[in-house]
């Protein structure tokens, strides 16, 4: 059967954040788009503009099978997005070491709760978020360049949902304004597509590495000492020889619960955690890694 892959560019047009952890009150951002921050902003956009009813759920399913999404990493020039590779001096993000990284594109925002009848900061409310600017300003001519977001999407050749044949064109309008990350009730993490950019991949290569294409199963193959381009899933019994750091990853999804009384409803939950080994690590063999749903790799 096969899949069909575009690359998709976002021009930023607010702060991005996306959720890592917390170091004390500060809520700290990873520095590029998970696959799971795409396929909550595309469910929520297929549904709302396709289909026009609250099948989250199907349509939730169908991004974890039929349309696959990858990470999405920050880049000034799209053709050079900055993915994150371990080097022997440390962290790089492209050419940047990390900490020249996060002094062009990371800030922070503070935020407190006001009590109104004494308009004071409200005990224990102080926070303070980290995000990824929607643009840079060079140095010394203070000229400021916007930030995009360089991914791809990956779409089966007989990918359907309730009898419609999906294609890049089915669900362009869905592409076109995505929302993704924390605090987007106050205008963070809008991203618009920048359709001139966007294109089918014909090389059948991604982020620097190739690309299968002509199975039902989606694959890439990272070369010897080639950095993976997503968070790579570390199995019990993998030999796979890989070099770099790793961390458990988790995140919220939407689950049917059952109370005492026998009703039902839906909420939220943790999910249960994957241990990975992280973005940037190096691989040591070369060896297909299969691309799964959020993104995540798997050997």
């Amino acid at each position: 059967m096969g899949w069909k892959a575009y690359r998709l560019v976002y021009k930023a047009k607010s702060p991005i954040h996306i959720g890592w952890h917390t170091l004390g009150y500060i809520k700290l951002t990873r520095y590029y788009i998970t696959g799971r921050n795409i396929w909550g902003a595309l469910t929520a956009n297929i549904v709302r503009t396709i289909y026009g009813h609250d099948d989250y759920h199907g349509v939730g399913e169908l991004l974890k099978k039929d349309i696959l999404v990858s990470y999405f990493y920050p880049a000034i020039d799209y053709q050079k997005p900055f993915l994150p590779n371990f080097q022997k001096d440390g962290l790089y993000y492209g050419n940047y070491p990390v900490s020249d990284f996060e002094r062009l594109f990371i800030q922070s925002y503070g935020q407190t709760a006001v009590l109104p009848e004494s308009n004071t900061a409200e005990d224990q409310s102080l926070h303070e978020s980290d995000f990824i600017s929607h643009y840079i300003e060079e140095e010394y001519t203070e000229r400021r360049q916007n930030v995009y977001f360089v991914g791809y999407v990956f779409i089966h050749n007989n990918a359907h949902y309730k009898g419609q044949v999906l294609t890049l064109e089915t669900i362009e309008r869905s592409l076109m304004e995505i929302f993704i990350g924390g605090d987007r009730k106050y205008g963070w993490g809008r991203l618009m597509l920048e359709t001139g950019k966007t294109d089918e991949v014909k090389n059948n290569t991604i982020f620097g590495n190739q690309l299968d294409t002509q199975n039902d199963c989606l694959q890439i193959t990272v070369s010897v000492n080639n950095c993976i381009p997503a968070h790579l899933e570390l199995k019990t019994e993998d030999t796979i020889k890989v070099k770099g750091d790793i961390e458990p990853l988790l995140g919220l999804e939407w689950c049917t619960t059952t109370n005492d009384e026998g009703e039902t409803g839906t909420g939220k939950k943790i999910s249960k955690a994957k241990i990975c080994w992280v973005p940037g690590s190096i691989m040591q063999e070369i060896r297909p890694l299969k691309i799964g749903e959020f993104g995540i790799l798997t050997s």
